[in-house]
């Protein structure tokens, strides 16, 4: 069988060696890049062949003298295809990114940079040993730092980098104490043993899955750790795309569908995952509807989608959860793409300066217009039955039928249905600033590139088809519930329901409604009213945590001031005054030393034969 971890080194040689040459020769470089999630993308491809799903497999690693390195993974159903969806999606980012970023005189760095984060992605995909896990979630916080903030000549660049670093850490500071009590209370770094062994404590399922929750809430972009990620837009568009659709929003969904089962071991924290993802989904998508920058629109969007994965492992079911992320980062994917050709021929991101691009524009204009039209979940394409699926699994928790008690699924159930209409609403508005009524700004506007909207193309197919795979049990539904973390069960087609169809057709067509009343350029506001800041939530970490520490390094700053160096400074004092008197006893007098030693010499062997005598 193909060894896993090949999937892995793949990319992450490419980027070590597009570090080391990339600088010579930009044509190099870009080959390079592609190659990497390329070559990953075919050996998850043969991992997919060679799979035997209702077996999955589990290495546990090295042997002999390598046999102490975490290189244990696991691959199953779930595994391979979030495995295949990465690489498929970096890939493509790569070869946009050559178009896109032709005037960038680093792009060497930024695609050798683009390359370890799929790696990472890669490796905590794949991850059967805890340590390797942490090394991966770790190495993909490192990259999103470095790409964010891609353009650090800028200021606005910079400061998203740090904030996006910092946020995500302290969600992390969670996660790996959760990872440090999972291994101590079950005595086992591999991820199947350990997840197997907490499930059967309830106190260890639910302190371990507390903790890992917060850093789930970190990367995922969470309420209240998800004010980094609007900031993110910073950053290249391709960028957006990977860290939006494919890496590192994902990655927090994914630890929670790969250690389900210990989740499942804790109600109460399925509960806080419920509550704390139907704030996001609803507070980010109103948020969308008056956001005055095109791909700020796109990642407010992010946070909102991310938490109907959320809600649906709160409800219950992996699978719808994993059903979304997979759809969603086609269409998000399409979309973040999309919003950088535009960028690209416009010059700018601001909706004032963009406007009446459909004739100027055919391929983009279609591809995001079918990308968006996914968002909303218009059939028959795949955000509308992975929305569908969402709503049926709130649907069976609110009849009793999961973990949860029934008042959560009538929560989730609730929100997700007004989200939807709010998601229609902002969609349409966005689609109507962009591609409708007159031409806003100045100059002369042109298609992308083949190279740019080639994988525009490429990700519009999956966008229009890939539904279709829940509807039949020995496609999708199979593969994303194998899981090496627990027994395989009878799979079920993730098909939409009479009852959620109706609601949320009803719930588009309210959301349509209000997005064609706001399509005037008049209603793009100029973001700075307190929810196109995000219902003040960035005010609210500058009072909470910022001017507390910037307080308390102000008192520490007193203090080693005026007491600690003060007290070093006495003690050096000190050191030198005694110094100085001691050194008046030292004249360089040799004579006058020698005939001082044999004195005191002949004096104390006088007393030594005294007192012998005596």
């Amino acid at each position: 069988m193909t060894a896993p971890l090949v999937m892995v080194l793949i990319p992450a040689v490419a980027a070590f060696v597009g570090l080391l040459v990339g600088g010579m020769s930009r044509a190099a470089a870009g080959a390079i890049a592609v190659a990497g999630p390329l070559g990953a993308l075919v050996v998850a491809g043969l991992l997919a062949t060679e799979q035997p799903w209702t077996d999955p497999i589990v290495d546990t690693g090295f042997h002999g003298v390598l046999q102490p390195f975490p290189a244990a993974t696991v691959v199953d159903g779930l595994a391979v295809s979030v495995a295949l969806m990465v690489s498929f999606v970096a890939t493509l980012v790569q070869i946009y990114s050559i178009g896109y970023m032709k005037a960038e005189p680093r792009y060497s760095s930024y695609a050798a940079f683009v390359s370890l984060f799929t790696a990472a992605m890669l490796a905590v995909v794949v991850a059967g040993d805890l340590l390797l896990l942490v090394v991966g979630w770790e190495v993909m916080g490192l990259c999103s730092y470095l790409l964010i903030g891609q353009n650090w000549e800028r200021q606005e660049a910079r400061r998203a980098a740090v904030k996006a670093f910092l946020v995500t850490k302290v969600g992390d500071i969670g996660f790996i104490v959760g990872i440090v009590v999972l291994i101590g209370a079950t005595g086992t770094t591999l991820v199947p043993n350990a997840v197997q062994a907490a499930s059967s404590d309830p106190t260890v399922a639910t302190v371990a899955s507390g903790l890992i929750l917060l850093g789930v809430l970190g990367k995922s972009a969470q309420f209240p750790l998800h004010a980094w990620l609007p900031d993110a837009m910073a950053g290249p568009s391709p960028v957006s795309a990977l860290i939006h659709a494919a890496t590192m929003v994902a990655a927090g969904v994914y630890v929670v569908a790969r250690f389900y089962p210990m989740f499942l071991a804790a109600p109460g924290v399925l509960t806080a995952m419920a509550v704390i993802a139907c704030i996001t989904m609803l507070g980010a998508a109103v948020i969308s509807l008056v956001q005055s920058d095109l791909k700020r629109v796109l990642a407010w969007s992010t946070v909102s989608q991310l938490a109907y994965m959320v809600a649906a492992l709160a409800v219950g079911s992996r699978d719808a959860a994993v059903f979304h992320l997979l759809s969603h980062a086609f269409f998000k994917a399409l979309l973040f793409l999309a919003a950088g050709a535009i960028i690209h021929a416009v010059g700018s991101s601001a909706l004032r300066d963009i406007g009446g691009l459909r004739r100027s524009m055919p391929v983009t204009f279609m591809t995001m217009t079918i990308g968006l039209l996914a968002l909303v979940g218009v059939f028959p394409l795949a955000g509308f039955f992975s929305k569908e699926s969402v709503l049926v699994a709130a649907e069976h928790a609110a009849a009793g039928d999961e973990v949860v008690a029934p008042w959560v699924g009538w929560l989730v159930l609730v929100v997700a249905v007004v989200t939807i209409a709010v998601t229609a609403a902002y969609a349409v508005r966005l689609w109507m600033l962009t591609w409708a009524g007159p031409r806003r700004g100045n100059g002369p506007i042109h298609e992308a590139p083949p190279v740019m909207y080639l994988p525009l193309v490429l990700l519009a197919v999956p966008t229009l088809l890939f539904g279709f795979t829940a509807l039949d049990v020995s496609a999708l539904p199979t593969w994303i519930q194998a899981n090496a973390t627990e027994p395989l069960g009878t799979p079920a087609a993730l098909t939409p329901a009479l009852v959620t169809i109706a609601l949320s057709v009803v719930a588009l067509l309210i959301g349509v409604g209000i997005g064609w009343r706001s399509r005037l350029p008049s209603a793009i506001g100029d973001g700075t009213s307190i929810l196109a800041r995000g219902l003040g939530v960035d005010a609210a970490y500058d009072w909470l945590v910022v001017r507390p520490f910037l307080v308390l390094v102000g008192w520490t700053t007193e203090f080693d001031q005026h007491v600690i160096q003060r007290t070093v400074s006495g003690v050096g004092s000190g050191t030198a005054a005694t110094g100085g008197r001691l050194q008046r006893t030292q004249r360089g007098d040799v004579q006058r030393y020698v005939s001082t030693a044999l004195t005191a010499l002949i004096v104390a062997v006088v007393i030594t034969l005294v007192t012998v005598a005596t």
